[in-house]
């Protein structure tokens, strides 16, 4: 494979530090090599081998996908690498054609919609990023190396670089940098370090649990790739998903709203029979399990407040679940992270053009909130937590899209990003909708 080749454009700034190694904070690396002489990304575990999830990444041993947006955005960073994991075992789908999808009560009739998606587990695509970052020279790993702190300037008005331990030596240092990106996920500790905590974070209880297991299974004429149950709250609180991998191994996710995770296989098992379709548990059934249970629970999906800016100083911006978490059975997180990095190389795109670093910063920071618009607000519509006419409009949408192809193609391509809600307005929809 050649060299990583990156963007020819003047670089502007001497060293960027990247809080965490997660899938934002490599995409976030990957765009500020064009900007940055030197990029460090901090990263407290080891480096994954692709086959297990990190340490430190408990969501990794549980189902992701993702998004069409996603897919094409990791396509423009990473010329190639779909191809490439496609021909490594990763699993091409159609998503309305190979899904078989029970929503809203009605199973939604399936055709051939040209939306074509790449499933893997994390680690394995986390694997391929990483090993299409080791080959951007200016870019360095700081393993098992942890932040503990954020250097400000003395008017307090500026980051100027980052404390880290490395945990091998247990010895502290000062790192300098002209900008700190933060992808320390959901539990990051910038804010809290910068004094800006309080009242930062508009949050939605969401009180989750998902639950996965990893199967093999023989059966090959079940008449579907993938599998969705959803839920639908109050009645139904209850999801599940089916999804194949590379290796030949199919995840099985269970999710639930309110309720308390299983802790034994009789509990996963149990709650699949609960579901109002019988396919996943059938399936379970008819598989052999290769993996523990393993439980993870999420009690809100929150998001940094517009106002947050006015507080913080220069030089520091915010990437993936650290400024946005998404309810995961939506699947938008990585996606969203993916659109996240694609705004922060267009704002530095702009330094080329003379822009100075501080009004990129602040430009990325005034659009980020519309950024994440779209997807947040889908996630509270689709879990009945949105009152008024949105949940009614989108009730008519869900029903209509189970036996029209127009709606359910709009619908499909709204969940995968690529297209805004908008479209469920043009006037041939709308009379869809309601006639």
């Amino acid at each position: 494979m050649l060299e990583e080749t990156v963007s020819k454009q003047q670089r502007i700034a001497d060293r960027a530090i990247v809080i965490g190694g997660s899938i934002a904070g490599l995409l976030a690396a990957r765009v500020l090599a064009n900007a940055f002489h030197e990029i460090l990304i901090v990263e407290a575990d080891d480096p994954s081998n692709g086959q297990e999830p990190r340490n430190k990444v408990p969501q990794g041993h549980h189902s992701h996908v993702l998004l069409g947006r996603g897919q094409n955005i990791l396509e423009e960073l990473f010329p190639g690498i779909i191809q490439e994991l496609i021909q490594n075992g990763s699993i091409v789908t159609d998503f309305t054609n190979d899904l078989e999808w029970f929503h809203f009560g009605e199973w939604k009739k399936r055709f051939p919609s040209g939306i074509k998606g790449v499933q893997q587990t994390r680690p394995f695509l986390e694997r391929h990023i990483r090993d299409r970052m080791d080959l951007i020279p200016n870019v360095t790993f700081l393993y098992r190396s942890r932040v503990t702190g954020i250097i400000r300037s003395d008017d307090r008005n500026r980051v100027q670089g980052v404390q880290i331990r490395n945990e091998l030596s247990n010895q502290e240092e000062a790192i300098i940098a002209d900008l700190v990106v933060d992808a320390g996920g959901a539990g990051s500790q910038a804010l809290k370090w910068l004094n800006a905590e309080k009242d930062s974070s508009e949050i939605v209880d969401i009180d989750l649990f998902y639950a996965t297991r990893f199967y093999k299974t023989e059966w090959v004429d079940r008449g579907w790739t993938n599998l969705m149950i959803s839920a639908r709250l109050p009645e139904h609180p209850y999801a599940g998903v089916v999804l194949p991998f590379e290796n030949q191994k199919i995840g099985v996710t269970l999710g639930g709203y309110l309720k308390e995770p299983p802790r034994t296989e009789e509990d996963f098992e149990l709650i699949a029979r609960m579901l109002p379709q019988p396919h996943i548990y059938d399936f379970i059934q008819k598989s052999t399990p290769v993996s523990e249970l393993k439980i993870y629970r999420i009690p809100s999906q929150s998001r940094k407040r517009r106002k947050i800016t006015s507080k913080l100083p220069s030089r520091f911006i915010m990437i993936g679940d650290s400024y946005c978490r998404f309810d995961p059975l939506y699947g938008q997180g990585m996606t969203v992270a993916a659109m996240e990095a694609e705004l922060l190389r267009k704002e530095l795109g702009r330094l080329s053009t003379g822009a100075a670093l501080d009004t990129a910063v602040r430009s990325y920071w005034a659009k980020l909130p519309k950024l994440t618009n779209g997807p947040w607000e889908m996630a509270l519509i689709e879990a009945y937590r949105h009152p008024g006419m949105k949940q009614w409009l989108t009730q008519k949408i869900y029903k209509t899209s189970a036996h029209d192809h127009s709606v359910y193609l709009q619908l499909a391509q709204v969940m995968n990003l690529t297209r805004s809600s908008s479209l469920f307005f043009r006037p041939s929809t709308m009379w869809k909708l309601f006639r």
